[in-house]
């Protein structure tokens, strides 16, 4: 076995996994939890019945529901992954000036005080929301590492249903008429799974109960379920009734959305990190790490119509991003080795041709310290800018689609991996200090940051009317109202 590959090991076993105490820690979660009605919003973690239950009295209002996105087919609720939704001058008031209240799911920790352990990694993959919510027809639905499902009604967060899943959800839920979609799965690998690597065979990784489910959109009852080998971290991709997902076993799946049946399933030899596919021109794209590829297949075939690679990435370095799509271009970023011992990663952003996956240009953004399990940021398209942060700099960045040109740099001094939501000029981003910026973005000006507390990870924001919705690592789900974010007194 070479030094190299030793190295590559110890690297990927160290950024994908965590300490014991957390795995003992994940297994007293489902204990007891603190005694609150989990029929109200609050800022208790919430009393679950196990394995789920249902409040009809917190639906939301029949006249609320149109007001809202009728479904959810991908991460980010679009392929360039800018989650935002107006609402007519004819809106509810409500609506039109924001809602403001805090959800607190099983097992969340107080958003003013310190991490699980000391470690964020440990919080994220122990209690954690980190990956994002989506809305539609007035509910809300995030997913936590603890294994739930929730459906909050979105003007007040009482809730709806959970749903147990028996793994970690880091999914961002689909919508797709009267289904919801969730996929399941965990980070780590097994001493098997582990040898099998050392011999040189592909590995799996994701122990337990990995999975797809389908959900009644409105009372969380299961309706179906698809079982793979490795984890389903990623959030499939809905297009034209068929769901497109990568996996921890080197597959990627092509199912049914109204009974999960398989259609195809193609051996790309990549594991699949946190790369939730997006797609555009017939193919879905995808990133998958060991080997470190990013991928294009066909969807009604699943062939691979093309791969590429950088040289010099690191473990999961193009697997632990998704990708965002427009115009024809596929935008990705990953994690490279920089040389500089002192700060020893870059992240580097790729646009390439969504037909034959030449890269068109690729930005370096600066040396830094190693984020925490080598993770990415999540680009945002809109309007043909690319918007961009980096978890190795605590830079914020907005480029020109096509010409790759820079058009500003905003520092903000903490791990960016969400996206932003931009609307009426403004970009608003969720980053790890537990803090949202509001960054003007025609020139890159921070006119405000809001801190929420906490911290934020590749939880993209939503914006309905005037209010703002995020997940947080600490296992909270907020609704802010935008103009509560403008006004904040944190402003700089």
């Amino acid at each position: 076995m070479t030094k190299r590959k030793i190295a590559t090991l110890r690297q990927t076993l160290q950024t994908a996994c965590f300490p014991a105490a957390a795995i003992c820690f994940l297994f007293l979660q489902g204990a007891v939890w603190p005694t609150q009605s989990a029929a109200q919003a609050g800022t208790d973690p919430v009393a679950l019945e196990f394995p789920s239950q249902y409040f009809s009295e917190n639906l939301p209002r029949p006249d609320i529901t149109g007001y809202f996105p009728s479904e959810w087919k991908t991460y980010g609720s679009a392929s360039g992954r800018n989650a935002v939704f107006t609402v007519p001058d004819s809106a509810p008031a409500v609506l039109k000036d924001g809602v403001e209240w805090a959800f607190a799911g099983a097992g969340a920790i107080p958003l003013n005080g310190p991490p699980l352990d000391g470690d964020f990694k440990v919080t994220a993959y122990t209690i954690g929301m980190p990956v994002g919510v989506s809305v539609a027809q007035g509910i809300l639905y995030a997913g936590d590492d603890n294994g739930y499902t929730y459906a909050l009604n979105a003007i007040d967060g009482k809730m709806i249903w959970a749903h147990y899943g028996w793994n970690m959800n880091m999914s961002n839920p689909l919508v797709d008429g009267d289904r919801v979609i969730v996929s399941t799965g965990n980070a780590y690998f097994n001493y098997e799974k582990t040898m099998a690597y050392v011999k040189g065979k592909p590995t799996v990784r994701g122990p337990g109960l990995n999975s797809i489910y389908a959900l009644d959109r409105t009372t969380g009852k299961e309706l179906w379920a698809f079982h793979t080998p490795g984890e389903i971290m990623p959030t499939p991709v809905d297009v034209d009734g068929s769901l497109f997902v990568g996996t921890g076993d080197g597959h990627v799946y092509k199912l049914d959305v109204a009974t999960g049946k398989l259609a195809w399933k193609t051996d790309i030899q990549s594991f699949v990190s946190m790369s939730s596919p997006v797609a555009g021109d017939g193919n879905i794209f995808l990133g998958g790490t060991y080997p470190n590829y990013f991928y294009a297949l066909d969807q009604r075939s699943g062939v691979i119509a093309w791969k590429t690679t950088i040289p010099g990435l690191v473990a999961t370095g193009i697997s632990d991003c998704t990708p965002a799509y427009a115009s024809g271009i596929v935008v990705q970023e990953a994690t490279i080795e920089s040389g500089d011992a002192k700060n020893p990663v870059a992240n580097v952003l790729l646009a390439m041709d969504a037909r034959t996956g030449n890269i068109l240009w690729q930005h370096r953004m600066s040396n830094g310290p190693v984020p925490p399990a080598m993770k990415t940021a999540t680009p945002m398209i809109d309007a043909g800018i690319v918007y961009e942060g980096s978890p190795v700099s605590g830079n914020y960045h907005a480029f020109d689609l096509k010409t790759g040109k820079q058009l500003w740099t905003t520092h903000l001094g903490s791990q960016i991996r969400a996206g932003a939501a931009v609307v009426n000029g403004v970009a608003y981003v969720p980053y790890h200090s537990g803090d949202i910026a509001a960054i003007r973005a025609s020139d890159g000006k921070l006119l405000a940051q809001k801190h929420v507390g906490g911290s934020f990870g590749p939880s993209s924001p939503v914006i309905v009317g005037g209010t703002l919705y995020v997940s947080n690592v600490f296992g909270w789900v907020n609704a802010i109202p935008l103009k509560q974010i403008l006004n904040a007194v944190d402003a700089q």
